[in-house]
């Protein structure tokens, strides 16, 4: 069954959800063959693109809470034809009731027994874009994402602050600290079982534990931005080789529309 370019039917009850919270657990965007390619793709093009990394013991910092992969889909087709199809850029447009463009993959690969976490953070504060406040992510578990292995949690409520600093994820800073409304806002873990998905919008604060399994997390996010999204000029990796223009709309074939759905299909945030 090809589900790629097949509507997943979401409820108006999990679309409100994400509204409210900045975050929704959606269950089976994938099964059966399409889940398998999805992740031999995925993690075919990890093990291919990491045969020059350094060993766990000599990484530092950043490079020790994962193993990661930018913007996959260039370079490998069989990881392509999931990043930028129908199904997901409809459901993120859905979510935010705009016509949603890709900005880029990610995979995020937990190595076994990894005692290192990915603190809480926001993820638009590194991203080279003029506008916060309506891009998200789409976090798939390729295989079953527990917290004994690293799966997603997020701060419900957060994707209203659009002021906090960016968080150092090496020496990361103390959240509550920057916002302190939250300490008692308890957060949500979201335990995902293969194919199944989490949106959260990209000011919702987030983390994952460390991977305590004996064998690889295996996760990839695609995220998204609003058609009509400018570059701020900031350095990205993604952006640096266009040598884009400040104030360009990010836009064309590095960054394609991946909603079809027509303005009357979709409510405004």
């Amino acid at each position: 069954m090809n589900q790629l370019n097949q509507d997943y039917p979401i409820a108006k009850e999990r679309i409100e959800f994400y509204r409210q919270n900045g975050f929704v657990q959606i269950p089976d965007v994938f099964t059966g063959e399409d889940l398998q390619e999805l992740r031999d793709a995925v993690a075919g093009a990890v093990q291919e693109e990491s045969r020059q990394d350094a060993p766990a013991d000599q990484k530092s910092g950043y490079a020790r809470i994962f193993i990661q992969k930018v913007d996959l889909w260039h370079r490998h087709a069989n990881v392509a034809r999931y990043v930028t199809c129908r199904r997901l850029g409809n459901l993120a447009a859905r979510l935010t009731g705009r016509p949603m463009r890709l900005w880029h993959d990610h995979a995020l690969f937990k190595e076994p027994l990894e005692g290192n976490k990915t603190p809480w953070h926001q993820d638009v504060h590194y991203w080279p874009h003029n506008e916060k406040g309506q891009q998200l992510s789409v976090w798939i578990a390729l295989k079953d994402a527990t917290t004994h292995n690293g799966c997603m949690s997020f701060i419900p409520g957060t994707h209203r602050l659009s002021s906090i600093e960016p968080i150092n994820l090496a020496e990361p800073q103390d959240i509550f600290s920057l916002a302190p409304e939250f300490k008692g806002v308890k957060p949500k873990t979201c335990e995902l079982k293969a194919g199944s998905v989490t949106f959260h919008n990209g000011l919702t604060f987030h983390y994952a534990g460390p991977n305590k399994s004996d064998s690889m997390r295996e996760a990839i996010a695609v995220l998204y931005m609003p058609d009509g999204t400018t570059y701020s000029g900031n350095a990205h990796v993604v952006t640096d080789p266009l040598k884009l223009q400040r104030g360009a709309k990010l836009e064309g074939e590095s960054f394609p529309l991946v909603s079809d759905l027509k303005a009357e299909d979709l409510v405004n945030v």
